[in-house]
């Protein structure tokens, strides 16, 4: 089974990436990976050059973005299909229009994701996602009810609970229930 990264940053995840999209690319055909994801943190900055030299490689190039919420937690996007590039577009763009008109610090009211979620994938995000949260702060039930609302409006195939092993203390035992949670509601998980 061949892996590829759903979650990847890129220097366009400002203070947060380091690597150019050449050298992402350049270690994904070094580990033959058959595809990438650039979720850049809250932009699309760097999608088209991304799409372009990923083709040049023969990986194929997944778009997508991990958008911060209005609460701060993070969600993982990624566009499925034209319409879901364009639904993510318009997310984005809400993101940084939001009530506070805010543009450098951009947080999502995500009652946007319902009506937005047609063409794209949704990965519950990284220990900063409001599902790994709720699982870590012991909020199982908060959690539950939150995977179920993502898997109503994207639909339960379009839907993944993200699993980061970090090497960080408690990442193993939140992973177990992360699985666990997964599977009570019927969707499935993904490494990232």
């Amino acid at each position: 089974m061949k892996y590829a990264e759903l979650h990847c940053h890129s220097y366009y995840s400002f203070h947060e990436g380091a690597s150019s999209i050449g050298e992402l690319l350049a270690r994904a055909k070094e580990m033959n990976y058959p595809a990438l994801a650039l979720t850049d943190h809250d932009n699309l900055c760097g999608a088209m050059e991304f799409a372009q030299a990923a083709a040049s490689l023969d990986i194929q190039p997944i778009t997508g973005a991990e958008v911060t919420l209005a609460d701060g937690s993070h969600l993982t996007l990624l566009a499925q299909t034209r319409r879901g590039y364009s639904n993510l577009c318009n997310l984005i763009t809400a993101s940084r229009m939001g009530a506070d008109g805010n543009r450098r610090d951009p947080r999502l009211n995500p009652a946007l994701l319902r009506e937005h979620a047609e063409g794209l994938v949704l990965l519950t995000g990284c220990s900063k996602g409001r599902v790994p949260g709720l699982v870590a702060s012991g909020r199982v039930n908060d959690a539950e009810a939150e995977l179920r609302s993502y898997a109503e409006w994207f639909g339960i195939e379009n839907v993944f609970v993200e699993l980061q092993q970090n090497l960080v203390y408690g990442d193993t035992p939140k992973i177990t229930r992360l699985a666990r949670l997964a599977r009570a509601v019927g969707v499935e998980v993904v490494a990232t």
